[in-house]
């Protein structure tokens, strides 16, 4: 493979069990939207479920069922609501709906579906929810039609972010959501999210929280103390070349570089995910020694000036680490978000799991190697 991603189950065991603790050993359900915010949601799925997790969130319908289709048989709720002409489906796959609106409660009751329903209370994320006062309606409602009500939930919007006016913020929805915490015969109550796990889980009465971009030991804020980074984006240098005169480097002639300076060509570009946003701003790592992004970062690679500590080791088909622990410096540099920098990883790079340093599945392009 040109371009990787390394993922240390290992690591993503160790956060299990960190996280169990944090939450004060209340259940986890996993969040693996985004095919698990890029790690893979297959493999992720099927790891977790084997650490002990038998609840998994995921945004669509249709990663709902690609999940069933490679037989994740734990369960799954839908996290983004759903549309009348999903409900049969989910039926039939045997998930969990996320139910937003009255309109939705009555579909369901129309199509006379035993579907298991979490009810979706708008605390103050202002997306998609009940307010706070109609939720008795809303599970009178439900009663009233013999609706299958497992669930109820709400969403905190800054509860990664640590002002003053965020912390306030989310106090604010967590008082909203108590009211709903005293309902009884209801299995799952849950609220925090990864933010909230880390930092409002004391005395708290839901029994479920929301574990996502935290299991592989990040958040919105940086790496986190206490749990281990699971993720590497890796590639190999391509090509090598000392610059014989003064030249332009790659599209709209954006850097220049002097006679004598050694050039590589890394197997790693904006179609893999890695953002053309870091042309001339970027660096990667080579040796141990930080390489500058040199010129636009291009579709399929991107050059790097050579430094002297390294020009008389360097090869083609030297590893390169183009985002590891740096990760969260590098979202700051071109003023994006961590879940951007995972999501935005494209299909055609290679997925290698680790476990004890050596790969245990590698996933690519033509398939499980």
């Amino acid at each position: 493979m040109r371009t990787w991603a390394e993922i240390d189950l290992d690591s993503l065991a160790y956060n299990i069990k960190k996280i169990k603790k944090l939450s004060h050993n209340k259940e986890i359900m996993a969040i693996i939207k985004a095919d698990a915010y890029g790690m893979g949601a297959v493999t992720i799925a099927r790891e977790l479920s084997n650490l002990g997790i038998n609840i998994f969130g995921v945004s669509s319908l249709e990663e709902a069922i690609e999940l069933r289709n490679y037989s994740v048989t734990d369960d799954i709720l839908i996290l983004a609501g759903m549309y009348e002409e999903e409900l049969e489906l989910a039926k039939r796959y045997n998930l969990q709906i996320t139910v937003t609106n009255f309109d939705q409660l009555e579909q369901v009751a129309q199509k006379d579906l035993d579907i298991p329903i979490h009810i979706k209370v708008d605390t103050g994320m202002g997306r998609v929810g009940f307010n706070p006062g109609d939720v008795k309606s809303a599970l009178k409602f439900a009663k009233e039609k013999n609706l299958n009500i497992i669930g109820i939930y709400s969403h905190l919007s800054v509860a990664d972010e640590s002002n003053e006016e965020s912390i306030e913020y989310t106090k604010k929805q967590l008082e909203k959501f108590k009211e709903f915490e005293k309902i009884e015969n209801i299995k799952y109550i849950h609220i925090l999210n990864s933010g909230g796990i880390l930092k409002f889980g004391e005395n708290r009465k839901d029994n479920l929280v929301r574990s996502g971009i935290i299991l592989y030991g990040v958040y919105g804020e940086g790496l986190i103390e206490g749990l281990k980074r699971v993720f590497t984006l890796k590639s190999k240098v391509l090509f090598i070349k000392t610059l014989e005169e003064d030249s332009d480097i790659s599209y709209g002639r954006t850097a220049k570089a002097k006679k004598g300076e050694m050039i590589a060509t890394i197997s790693v570009g904006y179609a893999d995910g890695f953002r053309r946003e870091f042309s001339n701003v970027g660096d990667v790592e080579i040796h141990g020694i930080k390489c500058p992004i040199v010129g636009k970062v291009c579709m399929d690679m991107l050059m790097v000036k050579i430094p002297k500590e390294i020009k008389e080791k360097i090869e083609i088909g030297d590893e390169v680490i183009v985002m590891g622990e740096d990760i969260f410096e590098k979202s700051k540099l071109i003023n994006i978000s961590i879940y951007e920098l995972f999501t935005g990883l494209s299909r055609r790079v290679g997925r290698v799991y680790l476990k004890h340093g050596v790969p245990h599945i590698v996933n690519n392009l033509i398939g499980k190697i």
